[in-house]
């Protein structure tokens, strides 16, 4: 004859959330902000700043040069593609050296670093976002919508799609306003 042992059910409370905040817990240790220049990625990184010096985290701020789009070109014109995608790269290196420039007057002491990659936005986000081990992603929204989102797709949906941290997305507030 098998005897069973059980074991009884734990009286205890239910875990508490990672996400409590209490005065010896921060709620993020590490921020991803993305950014692409658009005022309305500026702006999302002024949040993903004030956020990350009130909670004492370090702000990662990323960007991706993204691919050129398959173009039929003639064989004279090809010669000129490298040279185009090297100037793209060089204009995303200094968008994150002048932000950061920027990020040091406005938010002294701020842990920062920067990540800069090639490819797709939204994957190269997520790419990074892991890469980092974010547990909290920033971007801003241009608020496109229509036509334009459902043939080029939106970054900010397709990262909230995949990501399992925690996406805040920062709209314009003029995309907000009632007209």
């Amino acid at each position: 004859m098998q005897t069973r042992t059980t074991t009884p059910k734990s009286t205890s409370s239910p875990a508490t959330p990672k996400y409590r905040h209490s005065p010896t817990h921060t709620m993020f240790k590490n921020i991803l902000a993305a950014i692409d220049g658009s005022p309305s990625s500026r702006h999302a990184l002024a949040m993903a700043a004030d956020l990350a010096q009130q909670q004492g985290a370090t702000l990662t701020i990323m960007t991706a040069v993204p691919p050129l789009p398959p173009l039929v070109v003639e064989d004279t014109t090809q010669a000129y593609i490298p040279e185009y995608q090297e100037r793209v790269r060089k204009s995303h290196q200094e968008l994150l050296a002048s932000t950061m420039a920027e990020l040091n007057k406005s938010h002294s002491g701020l842990k920062t670093a920067t990540v800069l990659k090639e490819g797709s936005p939204a994957r190269k986000i997520i790419e990074a976002a892991r890469q980092q081990e974010a547990d909290l992603i920033v971007l801003g929204n241009r608020g496109t919508g229509g036509i334009a989102t459902w043939l080029l797709g939106s970054v900010s949906r397709q990262v909230t799609d995949s990501c399992t941290a925690p996406v805040l997305v920062v709209k314009d507030q003029r995309y907000c306003e009632a007209r």
